[in-house]
């Protein structure tokens, strides 16, 4: 299905499904869609939302991410891994499985510092190598705006993910791709 989200410049945290969700017309519109509705019509009858008001909700849970339009057709369907996503990050960043807990690194998504410790260092540039796909080529002003989205030093955060051998750089210098 092509969507009218934009790529995933970050990966969703459990924080912003909760955003998205913090209305209750936008939890309605979530929930008919989960109950299978596809359109506007059905998620506004469904919902007993009025249609302006399903838009906006609509609206904001492709922003969020957590839904996708279909532009040609105007349907809609939910991100079915969203929730897992988010979820699996989190454990990752706040160190709930078991390992050395990064998640004092991370606030509101966004990385404080890059970490000294080799071990928490490793945990925290994993996190942000996933905003990486793997098998793409990635020009460098994209490298360094995917950096950015995470870190304020976006140049430390990148050296950082080549030096530890998680970001592959080319021989020109140019052209980047997750290792």
């Amino acid at each position: 299905m092509s969507t009218t989200t934009e790529s995933e410049e970050r990966p969703l945290t459990c924080g912003d499904i909760v955003g998205v969700l913090a209305q209750p017309e936008r939890r309605a519109a979530f929930a008919a869609l989960a109950l299978g509705a596809t359109t506007l019509d059905e998620v506004a009858e469904r919902a007993e939302l009025r249609s302006t008001t399903a838009v906006g909700a609509l609206q904001k849970l492709v922003d969020g991410r957590i839904a996708v339009v279909e532009r040609e057709t105007n349907r809609y369907e939910l991100v079915e891994d969203a929730f897992q996503k988010a979820v699996v990050l989190e454990v990752r960043i706040s160190g709930r499985d078991g390992g050395d807990g990064a998640g004092v690194y991370f606030r509101r998504g966004r990385l404080k510092a890059i970490p000294g410790d080799d071990a928490v260092r490793a945990r925290v540039l994993g996190v942000v190598a996933e905003s990486f796909a793997p098998g793409e080529v990635y020009r460098e002003p994209k490298v360094n705006a995917l950096c950015g989205e995470w870190f304020d030093d976006w140049v430390s955060l990148r050296r950082a993910l080549v030096d530890d051998g998680l970001l592959v750089r080319d021989e020109t210098g140019a052209n980047y791709e997750r290792a």
